[in-house]
């Protein structure tokens, strides 16, 4: 009963934040700040300009380490959150409840069941939050069509199915048993050609475990979508039956 009435309240709530306009500056900012925007159909960027609103709305935004969150940051980073839920309804991270933002790199402990040690990290993700961010390396990474927003979020999608293992939950066993053969095999064949001193169209650290290669794959659907499609066609396709989308029909 509980959970129909936070729902009731949760359309209730988003009903009236959506009858206001977005910002002005919005549509200026928007074709800079997300990759292809410009091209899009009208109704992906209405789509996406909704879910920013909420996005925005419903995230407790926290600077770390002296940083102050200004609207350009809260606007920039739902941005790229938004464009993960193009396909979605009524679904907007309810389980992220806080955006932590610390200005550069921080550091967090690290093990391995046996040993720990202290490590550097430009972002962080928890299946149930927060999600944690480095400002300076997610303004760099867009810059070079990486994405650490949709990376961590990936992540945590990842994780909702109780391990981020790099195993993202699919509807129907058939479609989750291609995506463990599909995604095994592109594992070892990108392991291999970082072996063997190829040049790889995935970032070199989708190698570093499943959970990666999942979240590096992610970036890559939404910044680079026709060339992942050309070069990995069935990962692609998977990548659209998580997310509900095709973006490389988008232009």
């Amino acid at each position: 009963m509980f959970g129909l009435f936070h729902h009731w309240l949760t359309v209730r709530r988003r009903r009236a934040l959506l009858a206001q306009q977005p910002p002005a500056f919005w549509e200026e900012w928007l074709p800079e700040t997300v990759t292809w925007y410009a091209g899009w159909p009208r109704e992906i960027q209405t789509k996406l300009a909704r879910n920013m609103q909420i996005f925005i709305a419903e995230k407790r935004w926290e600077g770390c380490n002296g940083l102050t969150v200004n609207d350009e940051m809260k606007f920039l980073i739902a941005a790229q959150a938004a464009l993960m839920l193009t396909g979605v309804e009524d679904y907007c991270f309810e389980e992220i409840t806080t955006i932590l933002l610390y200005p550069r790199q921080f550091r967090r402990k690290a093990n391995d069941g046996l040993l720990e040690w202290y490590e550097w990290r430009s972002g962080e993700a928890w299946a149930r939050g927060p999600i944690v961010l480095a400002w300076e390396d997610l303004m760099e990474g867009l810059a070079e069509h990486q994405n650490l927003v949709v990376h961590e979020l990936a992540h945590h999608i990842d994780g909702l199915n109780g391990s981020m293992s790099g195993q993202p939950w699919f509807p129907d066993r058939t479609t989750q048993e291609q995506w463990e053969r599909v995604s095994q095999a592109g594992l070892r064949q990108l392991r291999s050609d970082i072996e063997a001193g190829k040049e790889t169209f995935l970032d070199p650290y989708a190698a570093t475990s499943r959970a990666e290669y999942f979240a590096v794959a992610s970036e890559t659907f939404f910044e680079m979508p026709r060339d992942l499609r050309a070069i990995h066609p069935d990962l692609y396709r998977l990548l659209t039956m998580i997310y509900r989308v095709d973006p490389a029909e988008w232009r």
